[in-house]
């Protein structure tokens, strides 16, 4: 039942699919916002479509070439959409383009060719003007000032002359007057898409929210064109707009004229937006999908990693580090200080604290100046149990005058940490000395903190040298002070327990059984399943 009911579905998708597409129509409308290589890519990939005028497309896809200088692609394509449909006009004044550089007589015939396949068309003369232009709009301005005449005589409303003014402005770089013609254009003509994209873009540097707002409307009243549905998304994504963003290249790339960069983007805005598993997803669809060369699987691997460690998959994070570091690198890449201290975390939690080091170490090496990583390393050292590692770093944290009060309290702990375990004498002593002046700094600093205190007395216990020489007394007394004024105390079971333990011995080696019996007691009633300790206090007179 959920195979049929997992078919389904996925054949409902594919006629939705379907019913989206505009075909070989996506490519013209990147070329006409001049996004080349992805209209190119589109009227390739529809060329051979039922639904595909041929001649049309080839036409754009001899502009396409033309726009990058090679003349014997162009003069291929715009023959065959002569042979395609040598009614269609438009590859004529392709031709005709191409016959100015050299014959501007030659050129003149096969506009005129074309003009008589579509009599007093006000689009068609557009055309002709910006193959004038395109050529050199210096040489043919009476030519164009003619056509751009003739389009106005014909159809006034027309938006194709409006548009091509439009972007000779552009050209200019006269922004204001550019989004000037393309409101005229879109204004004589509401559903043209070209002339609202290019406002858009033109205005989207004075006035992003309207441009956004034009950009919304279009989408509303286009919603199956591909170039609309990824222009409001890139808009938003540019805008910082991440939630949008991420919402409308979900839509976006349901359309069969996505593009594959375009997937890449949604598995970041996934990422950004907080959907990591569905992020996660779609880099290893991507990974499968991509040729093997691809720099996006180097990416899409990279987002594999960062997703699982959101997600706390430390092993799975651990497992997909341990293939990017294996990737081969694109040549232009660079590895991030988070591919590391990601990598280095997921090792971390993974149990692997030899391996963390060193990917916090590579990520040392990239951003020395980043305390962060810093305290990281110290913290991944610890775990090690390398604690004369794992105090050096944090010596360099709070040597920064950009340490924090909590930083001298880790800086105790570490060198407490020292101080046990060191074997030398002198190495134990100095550790001792730090933990000790590191543990007053940051009581200073936050007075009457519980586990400042705690770690305070368990130092000078640490001091006594197992004298037991009531160094420690005051600071532990102190400490269940604190802790009897807490209304969760029955959650600070350990320290109690230290504390007591503490007064407790001391008063018992100065011989007051009376007060040893007492804070025994106490500490009985912190340490109930204490069956030892419960003896012990029966048995005190």
């Amino acid at each position: 039942m959920k195979i049929k009911i997992f078919a389904a579905s996925m054949l409902i998708a594919g006629v939705s699919l379907s019913s989206m597409a505009q075909g070989y129509k996506d490519g013209i409308e990147y070329y006409k916002v001049d996004q080349l290589d992805n209209a190119k890519e589109l009227l390739e990939r529809n060329l051979n479509a039922a639904s595909t005028n041929k001649a049309e497309a080839y036409y754009y896809l001899g502009q396409i070439a033309l726009q990058r200088k090679n003349v014997a692609e162009a003069k291929a394509n715009f023959d065959k959409g002569v042979a395609a449909d040598a009614n269609f006009a438009y590859n004529y004044v392709g031709q005709g383009q191409l016959a100015l550089a050299s014959d501007a007589k030659a050129a003149g015939v096969l506009f005129e060719t074309a003009r008589k396949l579509s009599k007093k068309d006000s689009k068609l003369e557009s055309a002709i003007a910006r193959a004038y232009y395109d050529v050199n709009p210096t040489t043919f301005a009476k030519d164009i000032e003619k056509c751009i005449k003739n389009a106005r005589k014909w159809n006034a409303n027309d938006p194709e002359s409006f548009i091509f003014e439009g972007d000779t402005y552009a050209d200019k770089q006269d922004w204001g007057t550019a989004a000037g013609q393309y409101e005229l254009a879109y204004t004589y003509d509401p559903s043209n898409i070209e002339a609202q994209v290019k406002w858009a873009n033109t205005y989207y540097n004075v006035n992003p929210t309207l441009a956004l707002q034009k950009l919304e409307e279009l989408n509303v009243n286009n919603p199956n064109s591909a170039l609309v549905q990824r222009q409001l998304a890139e808009k938003y994504y540019v805008a910082n707009l991440g939630a949008k963003a991420a919402e409308k290249y979900g839509e976006y790339i349901k359309n069969p004229n996505h593009f594959a960069q375009d997937e890449v983007r949604y598995v970041q805005l996934l990422f950004f937006g907080g959907k990591f598993q569905e992020s996660y997803n779609l880099a290893s669809s991507l990974i499968g999908k991509l040729n093997a060369g691809d720099p996006n699987v180097f990416f899409m691997q990279r987002m594999k990693l960062y997703n699982k460690v959101q997600m706390q998959d430390w092993a799975g994070a651990a497992a997909d580090g341990d293939a990017l570091f294996a990737m081969a690198k694109p040549a232009d890449v660079t590895y991030e200080v988070k591919d590391y201290t990601d990598y280095a975390k997921a090792l971390q939690e993974a149990g692997h604290p030899e391996k963390a080091i060193k990917a916090y170490e590579m990520a040392a090496e990239l951003n020395p100046n980043n305390l962060d990583l810093v305290r990281s390393l110290s913290d991944t050292y610890a775990d090690a149990k390398d604690y004369v590692k794992a105090a050096a770093y944090y010596q360099k944290v709070v040597d920064n005058d950009q340490c924090k009060a909590n930083d001298y309290f880790v800086a105790s702990r570490r060198y407490y940490n020292l101080a046990v375990t060191a074997e030398d004498e002198a190495v134990k002593a100095n550790a001792m000395a730090q933990a000790r002046k590191y543990i007053e700094i940051v009581d200073e600093k936050v007075p009457d903190n519980i586990p400042i205190i705690n770690q305070k007395a368990r130092i000078e216990k640490l001091e006594e040298g197992g004298k037991n020489t009531g160094k420690a007394v005051a600071t532990y007394k102190k400490l269940i002070s604190l802790l009897d004024a807490k209304e969760n105390r029955n959650d600070y079971a350990n320290e109690y327990i230290s504390a007591y333990q503490y007064l407790g011995n001391y008063s018992m080696d100065k011989g007051d059984k009376a007060a040893a019996k007492e804070y025994y007691q106490k500490w009985l009633q912190h340490d109930p399943e204490n069956s030892d300790l419960r003896r012990y206090v029966e048995s005190l007179k």
